[in-house]
């Protein structure tokens, strides 16, 4: 209880909050080599970290999270072609989401699994972007930590499985239902698998209708952007869906809010 308490005192919280912050850049390196070789069917851990221009072995001082970058201006140390600018971008909001969440949430099972789906989103955002798919792993992730969570949070997991069906149900609909309308695919098999992890985490049918329309909302904005970067008509409804979770899980006064209104408008 002692070393909880000085864990979570004020005097000790920057020092963690810094120390969290570079656990989650080393966790963003590891997130930009997994969301570079998953998709293209490269093994994790068969061989160490190599430039992907030349396929050189990297040395441990090509590894430092975003420094390695900086110190090389962007460029690989051994063929000095430009690294692209996902992998400190990737590190840097890893490590700057676990820091924020530590400083709000304190160290504990709520802040890890928190820090679990902050990390995982960015993932999505990754693959999404870069080979419109949302890995089975992440998505695994997303659910064991969903499940932490609830435990945390006291959520009872009949709750959490049944609004996972709910989800699992709502995103068959809209994926088929769209087929049916418009002979086209509408929402891929992994945004389906997506609201599927997205019940454990809000833990009820009712949350589903504001994280919904939020996705929505989301999702219209993110299609306008990318049509004016004239990225096609085809855009990635992913990352919309995993910010959406984001908001209804930390600011859960914002579905409540959802409901307020719907009331004042029907009376």
């Amino acid at each position: 209880m002692q070393s909880a308490q000085i864990l979570t005192d004020s005097t000790f919280l920057p020092f963690i909050v810094g120390l969290s912050a570079l656990l989650g850049a080393c966790i963003g390196s590891f997130i930009s080599l997994l969301t570079y070789r998953l998709p293209r069917d490269q093994k994790i851990g068969a061989t160490r970290s190599q430039c992907p221009n030349c396929s050189t072995v990297l040395r441990a001082p090509d590894l430092v999270p975003v420094f390695s970058w900086i110190l090389m201006r962007g460029r690989s140390r051994c063929c000095l072609k430009a690294i692209s600018i996902r992998y400190p971008l990737t590190e840097i909001a890893c490590g700057v989401g676990a820091a924020a969440i530590v400083w709000q949430y304190g160290l504990g099972w709520q802040a890890l699994a928190l820090c679990g789906l902050w990390w995982s989103i960015i993932s999505i955002v990754v693959t999404d972007l870069e080979h419109y798919i949302i890995l089975d792993e992440v998505q695994i992730a997303i659910g064991l930590f969903g499940l932490l969570y609830g435990w945390s949070q006291g959520d009872g997991w009949q709750d959490m499985g049944i609004a996972a069906c709910i989800g699992a149900a709502i995103g068959l609909t809209l994926k088929y239902g769209f087929i049916l309308l418009r002979h086209k695919d509408g929402l891929g098999m992994g945004d389906v698998k997506f609201l599927f992890v997205a019940g454990i985490w809000l833990a009820s049918a009712a949350n589903f209708v504001p994280f919904l329309f939020f996705s929505g909302v989301l999702g219209i904005l993110s299609g306008i952007v990318w049509k004016l970067m004239g990225q096609g008509e085809r855009f990635p409804f992913g990352p919309a869906l995993a910010f959406a979770l984001l908001v209804c899980v930390i600011f859960p006064h914002m579905a409540d809010g959802f409901w307020q209104l719907y009331g004042l408008v029907e009376q």
